[in-house]
């Protein structure tokens, strides 16, 4: 059998949970992360004046304003991005309006010195370069992650947690006896790759697009190239709907 994956076709990551269940997450598209950040960007402005305001409208002095307008911007950048994080479970508003939040790679949830780690290198990759630097990370590194999210063993992802393999997967089969597997090989192929195949099913029955069909057949031809299957299945749906019952079978 051919070596070789298909972690290239969906940008995805597994997360394994604490009670051993694997959830695949969409990686939030750097897209997403930009405009959850011009969000979060027009939130600090509105918060960083209006404190300006109060404060120099209290102590009625030019020479405040000197002092605290270089400083002002970053120090609510910053209280804003780390008390977000931290009492909103990784979301800032920006994230929120964008449907993403951080998690830790492990699936749990960051800690307090995750989130201040973020928040600093937030200050470097993010807003003394205007988002430059950590696009450029986002773009580049294999779970999207900027400087701060490698530092911090974080990554963010969609919020989509039903792509997994649940009971209801396992039920219709009740046993082997009652299921006889098609493609023995499968069982060779990896968990992640199974997940992968599940979740494009799930998307295609959701939405049967034209990306989502074109997504269904090139998994279906790496499948069988992996597979050393000579004579391609004619139905690409129920051909990848068979691998996930053989695994399930194989595997359990």
């Amino acid at each position: 059998m051919r070596s070789g994956n298909i972690k290239d076709c969906m940008e995805t990551i597994n997360i394994r949970t604490t009670q051993n269940v694997i959830i695949n997450y969409d990686l939030a598209p750097l897209r997403d992360r930009l405009i959850g950040l011009i969000i979060d960007a027009v939130v600090v402005i509105a918060f960083s004046l209006l404190i300006f305001f109060l404060v120099t409208r209290i102590a009625q002095t030019g020479e405040l304003f000197e002092a605290i307008a270089p400083y002002l911007s970053i120090i609510t950048f910053f209280v804003y991005s780390l008390s977000m994080e931290i009492f909103n479970k990784g979301q800032s508003l920006g994230k929120m309006a964008m449907g993403v939040r951080v998690l830790k790679l492990d699936g749990s949830e960051p800690s307090l010195s995750d989130y201040t780690i973020r928040s600093v290198f937030h200050l470097m990759d993010t807003y003394l370069c205007l988002g430059v630097l950590g696009s450029i990370f986002i773009a580049t590194s294999e779970n999207r992650q900027r400087m701060g999210d490698r530092a911090a063993n974080t990554v963010v992802v969609k919020l989509n947690t039903t792509n997994m393999f649940n009971l209801n997967d396992i039920l219709n089969i009740s046993t082997v006896e009652d299921y006889e597997p098609v493609y023995t090989d499968i069982k060779n192929i990896s968990e992640k790759d199974m997940l992968i195949i599940k979740k494009a099913l799930l998307r295609h029955r959701n939405n049967p697009s034209v990306n989502n069909v074109s997504m269904i057949n090139n998994l279906a031809l790496k499948m069988t190239q992996l597979l050393d299957i000579r004579e391609r299945p004619s139905n690409n749906i129920e051909f990848l709907k068979t691998l996930i019952k053989d695994y399930i079978v194989l595997t359990r």
